[in-house]
């Protein structure tokens, strides 16, 4: 039997951080070991998920985003994430590269992407300087072999992420930069989790990309297919119903733009009646 399907980036986000807290690797260390969250809106969907807390707020949650026609830094006073670390279930008030240092085989570091491709490739913007989160994870996790994985939508499935952090090459490649100027790591040592994997994870289905965008609400969005039997295709449907469809919308956290410290973006330092008229059609800055 054969389903096809619409998943919003919302729903999307939803689906995948069901997959992952049900992954076995993710339940040993959350267990025996370290689970490393690091900040981003998918990951907050996933501490919802382990702390069954809908309280969480994705667009809080993170440092850089993709937000309101930029990309973006959001303001440090407006940031409330989730814990970032647990030891053997429970949260720690260790930082990230403490628990990396103290050694368990079974710890986990789950990383969100901003770009992915179908080789396996993830790529992650990175603004500031000084390297953001990757720095402060790929040594210990690459050099112990501990596992890392990349919850990521296939919304940000590019054709080859190491041509596109070619092409960007960085802050002091760009002449002009409408938002924060990045650069882009290139890995490809993680486990890539989209809804592809997440499918499968869950209900053991083939899953395949059909289309992706949209209107009204579906930008971003990906129209897949999945193929099984009939009575786990059933399932499947009925699960996207009562668990992922109608999952709202994350809110944009755009930083403010006169006090922003990304003084290479366009619009550092620029005050609110001064902005173009396109942020303040939007309405995005107050």
């Amino acid at each position: 039997m054969r389903a096809l399907f619409t998943l919003t980036s919302a729903e999307s986000r939803r689906l995948i951080a069901k997959a992952v807290v049900e992954m076995p690797e993710v339940k040993t260390a959350w267990e025996k070991a370290y689970l490393l969250l690091a900040g981003g809106t998918t990951n907050a969907f996933i501490a919802q998920e382990l702390l069954d807390d809908k309280s969480i707020e994705p667009g809080r949650c993170t440092v850089g985003l993709s937000t309101d026609g930029l990309l973006c830094v959001t303001a440090p006073d407006s940031r409330k994430s989730f814990p970032n670390v647990f030891l053997k279930g429970e949260p720690s008030e260790k930082t990230l590269a403490e628990a990396l240092s103290d050694f368990h085989a079974e710890t986990v570091v789950i990383k969100g992407a901003n770009a992915v491709d179908m080789n396996g490739y993830i790529g992650v913007i990175t603004s500031g300087f000084d390297g953001g989160t990757i720095p402060r994870i790929i040594g210990p996790t690459t050099s112990k072999g501990l596992k890392w994985i990349t919850p990521v939508g296939l919304e940000k499935l590019v054709p080859s992420v190491q041509a596109c952090a070619k092409a960007l090459g960085g802050a002091t490649h760009l002449d002009i930069s409408m938002g924060a100027d990045p650069g882009m790591y290139c890995i490809g040592t993680t486990t890539v989790i989209t809804e592809i994997e997440a499918i499968k994870i869950l209900y053991g289905l083939e899953a395949h990309l059909i289309c992706c965008g949209g209107i009204g609400g579906n930008e971003g969005a990906v129209t897949l297919t999945v193929d099984g039997e009939e009575e786990t295709v059933k399932a499947f449907v009925d699960y996207l119903e009562k668990n992922i469809k109608g999952e709202p919308p994350v809110k944009g956290n755009k930083g403010v733009c006169e006090t922003c410290r990304y003084r290479f973006c366009k619009y550092c330092g620029t005050k609110a009646e001064d902005l173009p008229e396109w942020m303040k059609k939007k309405g995005i800055e107050k």
